[in-house]
Protein backbone atom coordinates (compact mmCIF):
# COMPACT_ATOMS: atom_id res chain seq x y z
CA UNK A 1 0.00 0.00 0.00
CA UNK A 2 1.57 3.32 -1.23
CA UNK A 3 1.22 6.72 0.68
CA UNK A 4 0.50 10.25 -1.13
CA UNK A 5 1.65 13.28 1.05
CA UNK A 6 1.90 16.79 1.19
CA UNK A 7 3.35 19.34 2.66
CA UNK A 8 3.84 23.07 2.43
CA UNK A 9 6.36 24.84 2.95
CA UNK A 10 7.30 29.09 2.36
CA UNK A 11 10.47 30.16 0.26
CA UNK A 12 12.25 31.61 3.27
CA UNK A 13 11.79 28.29 5.22
CA UNK A 14 13.01 26.32 2.14
CA UNK A 15 15.99 28.77 1.63
CA UNK A 16 16.62 28.21 5.82
CA UNK A 17 16.97 24.38 5.25
CA UNK A 18 19.03 25.09 2.02
CA UNK A 19 16.32 23.63 -0.48
CA UNK A 20 17.46 25.34 -3.53
CA UNK A 21 17.76 22.37 -5.74
CA UNK A 22 15.97 19.11 -6.90
CA UNK A 23 19.01 17.11 -5.17
CA UNK A 24 18.41 18.81 -1.94
CA UNK A 25 14.68 18.04 -1.90
CA UNK A 26 15.64 14.94 -2.10
CA UNK A 27 18.27 14.83 0.26
CA UNK A 28 15.78 16.34 2.75
CA UNK A 29 13.25 14.28 2.12
CA UNK A 30 14.97 10.47 2.90
CA UNK A 31 15.33 12.55 6.67
CA UNK A 32 11.48 11.74 6.90
CA UNK A 33 12.57 8.22 6.87
CA UNK A 34 14.60 7.34 9.84
CA UNK A 35 16.84 4.21 9.95
CA UNK A 36 16.71 3.22 6.33
CA UNK A 37 19.47 5.13 5.11
CA UNK A 38 21.05 2.07 3.31
CA UNK A 39 17.52 1.29 1.24
CA UNK A 40 16.99 2.01 -1.71
CA UNK A 41 14.83 4.71 -2.41
CA UNK A 42 11.08 3.61 -2.52
CA UNK A 43 9.69 7.25 -3.18
CA UNK A 44 8.44 9.83 -5.66
CA UNK A 45 8.41 13.41 -4.73
CA UNK A 46 7.69 16.61 -7.07
CA UNK A 47 8.07 20.08 -5.11
CA UNK A 48 6.02 23.26 -7.03
CA UNK A 49 5.84 26.60 -6.62
CA UNK A 50 2.88 27.50 -5.05
CA UNK A 51 1.48 31.31 -4.06
CA UNK A 52 4.26 32.06 -1.19
CA UNK A 53 5.91 28.94 -1.54
CA UNK A 54 6.17 25.65 -2.39
CA UNK A 55 3.79 22.44 -2.29
CA UNK A 56 5.54 19.06 -2.16
CA UNK A 57 3.83 16.10 -2.66
CA UNK A 58 5.50 12.83 -2.06
CA UNK A 59 4.76 9.09 -2.66
CA UNK A 60 6.23 6.60 -1.16
CA UNK A 61 5.62 3.24 0.19
CA UNK A 62 6.40 3.65 4.08
CA UNK A 63 4.42 6.95 6.18
CA UNK A 64 6.86 9.69 6.47
CA UNK A 65 7.95 11.12 9.94
CA UNK A 66 8.07 14.86 10.43
CA UNK A 67 10.93 16.64 10.25
CA UNK A 68 12.43 19.99 11.13
CA UNK A 69 11.50 20.78 8.24
CA UNK A 70 8.37 19.03 6.88
CA UNK A 71 5.50 18.15 9.02
CA UNK A 72 3.41 15.86 6.39
CA UNK A 73 -0.19 15.10 5.67
CA UNK A 74 -0.72 11.91 4.75
CA UNK A 75 -3.18 9.76 3.36
CA UNK A 76 -3.18 5.65 2.27
CA UNK A 77 -3.63 5.53 -1.89
CA UNK A 78 -6.23 3.06 -1.72
CA UNK A 79 -6.65 -0.24 -3.68
CA UNK A 80 -9.85 1.54 -5.81
CA UNK A 81 -7.75 4.77 -6.69
CA UNK A 82 -5.84 2.40 -8.96
CA UNK A 83 -9.44 0.51 -10.67
CA UNK A 84 -10.72 3.09 -12.95
CA UNK A 85 -10.05 3.32 -17.00
CA UNK A 86 -9.42 6.48 -17.11
CA UNK A 87 -7.38 9.75 -15.30
CA UNK A 88 -6.63 13.18 -16.10
CA UNK A 89 -2.85 13.09 -15.36
CA UNK A 90 0.14 15.71 -14.65
CA UNK A 91 3.96 14.23 -15.06
CA UNK A 92 7.05 16.28 -14.69
CA UNK A 93 9.49 14.17 -16.39
CA UNK A 94 12.91 14.45 -17.56
CA UNK A 95 12.84 12.92 -21.21
CA UNK A 96 16.48 11.35 -22.34
CA UNK A 97 17.79 9.26 -25.15
CA UNK A 98 20.69 7.75 -25.05
CA UNK A 99 23.62 8.68 -27.80
CA UNK A 100 23.91 5.16 -29.96
CA UNK A 101 28.01 6.22 -30.52
CA UNK A 102 28.73 6.49 -26.58
CA UNK A 103 25.60 5.79 -24.78
CA UNK A 104 25.63 8.98 -23.17
CA UNK A 105 22.04 10.39 -22.14
CA UNK A 106 21.44 13.25 -23.32
CA UNK A 107 18.06 15.46 -23.03
CA UNK A 108 15.27 15.96 -25.57
CA UNK A 109 13.98 19.52 -26.84
CA UNK A 110 12.13 19.21 -29.64
CA UNK A 111 8.23 19.08 -29.40
CA UNK A 112 7.29 15.81 -31.80
CA UNK A 113 10.07 13.58 -30.06
CA UNK A 114 8.90 14.63 -26.46
CA UNK A 115 5.31 13.34 -27.57
CA UNK A 116 6.61 10.17 -29.01
CA UNK A 117 9.06 9.56 -25.90
CA UNK A 118 6.08 10.04 -24.13
CA UNK A 119 3.80 7.75 -25.78
CA UNK A 120 6.85 5.04 -25.38
CA UNK A 121 7.07 4.99 -21.91
CA UNK A 122 2.91 5.00 -21.80
CA UNK A 123 3.23 1.50 -23.50
CA UNK A 124 5.61 0.57 -21.37
CA UNK A 125 3.60 1.95 -18.09
CA UNK A 126 0.67 0.00 -18.82
CA UNK A 127 -1.57 3.39 -20.33
CA UNK A 128 -2.52 5.12 -23.53
CA UNK A 129 -2.57 8.63 -23.77
CA UNK A 130 -5.27 10.50 -25.40
CA UNK A 131 -3.18 12.65 -28.39
CA UNK A 132 -6.31 15.42 -28.25
CA UNK A 133 -5.53 16.09 -24.89
CA UNK A 134 -1.87 16.13 -24.75
CA UNK A 135 -0.45 19.36 -23.38
CA UNK A 136 3.59 18.94 -23.88
CA UNK A 137 5.07 22.27 -21.52
CA UNK A 138 8.11 23.99 -22.81
CA UNK A 139 11.33 21.87 -21.35
CA UNK A 140 13.31 23.93 -18.62
CA UNK A 141 16.74 23.07 -17.63
CA UNK A 142 17.43 22.77 -14.07
CA UNK A 143 21.09 22.04 -12.62
CA UNK A 144 22.06 21.03 -8.86
CA UNK A 145 24.70 19.91 -7.31
CA UNK A 146 25.48 16.39 -6.08
CA UNK A 147 28.54 15.42 -4.08
CA UNK A 148 30.42 18.39 -5.40
CA UNK A 149 29.60 17.44 -9.47
CA UNK A 150 27.23 19.98 -11.37
CA UNK A 151 24.12 18.05 -12.53
CA UNK A 152 22.05 18.88 -15.69
CA UNK A 153 18.37 18.16 -16.35
CA UNK A 154 15.81 19.25 -18.27
CA UNK A 155 12.25 19.30 -16.84
CA UNK A 156 9.08 18.73 -19.25
CA UNK A 157 5.53 19.08 -17.49
CA UNK A 158 3.05 16.82 -19.49
CA UNK A 159 -0.76 16.92 -19.03
CA UNK A 160 -3.75 15.67 -20.75
CA UNK A 161 -5.75 12.22 -20.43
CA UNK A 162 -5.00 8.63 -20.53
CA UNK A 163 -6.60 5.29 -20.33
CA UNK A 164 -5.15 2.33 -18.37
CA UNK A 165 -4.33 -0.51 -21.09
CA UNK A 166 -2.42 -2.61 -18.24
CA UNK A 167 -3.64 -2.89 -15.06
CA UNK A 168 -0.93 -4.51 -13.16
CA UNK A 169 1.86 -2.32 -15.16
CA UNK A 170 0.20 0.76 -14.59
CA UNK A 171 0.02 0.04 -11.03
CA UNK A 172 3.53 -0.87 -10.70
CA UNK A 173 4.42 2.78 -12.73
CA UNK A 174 2.35 4.45 -10.71
CA UNK A 175 4.51 3.29 -7.49
CA UNK A 176 7.72 3.41 -8.97
CA UNK A 177 7.60 6.99 -11.62
CA UNK A 178 7.98 7.46 -15.28
CA UNK A 179 11.28 8.66 -16.86
CA UNK A 180 14.87 9.39 -15.39
CA UNK A 181 16.44 11.33 -12.50
CA UNK A 182 13.04 10.19 -9.96
CA UNK A 183 15.46 11.25 -7.33
CA UNK A 184 16.02 14.89 -8.47
CA UNK A 185 11.62 15.29 -8.61
CA UNK A 186 10.96 13.72 -11.44
CA UNK A 187 8.55 10.88 -12.35
CA UNK A 188 5.54 11.21 -10.37
CA UNK A 189 2.28 10.39 -11.89
CA UNK A 190 -0.14 12.71 -10.48
CA UNK A 191 -4.28 11.41 -11.22
CA UNK A 192 -7.39 12.45 -11.21
CA UNK A 193 -9.90 9.55 -11.86
CA UNK A 194 -12.65 10.41 -14.65
CA UNK A 195 -15.54 8.46 -14.53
Amino acid sequence: MSHLSQVVITFASALDAGLTDGYAWHQAIWQAFPGRADDARDFLFRADRRGEGFRVLLLSMHPPADTGVFVWQTKEVSASFLAHDSYRFQLRANPTFRRAEDRKRLAIYDEARLRAWLARKADAAGFAIDADTLEVGAPTDETCKKEGHKVKHVAVDFAGVLRVTDRPRFTTSFNTGIGSAKGFGFGLLMLQPLH
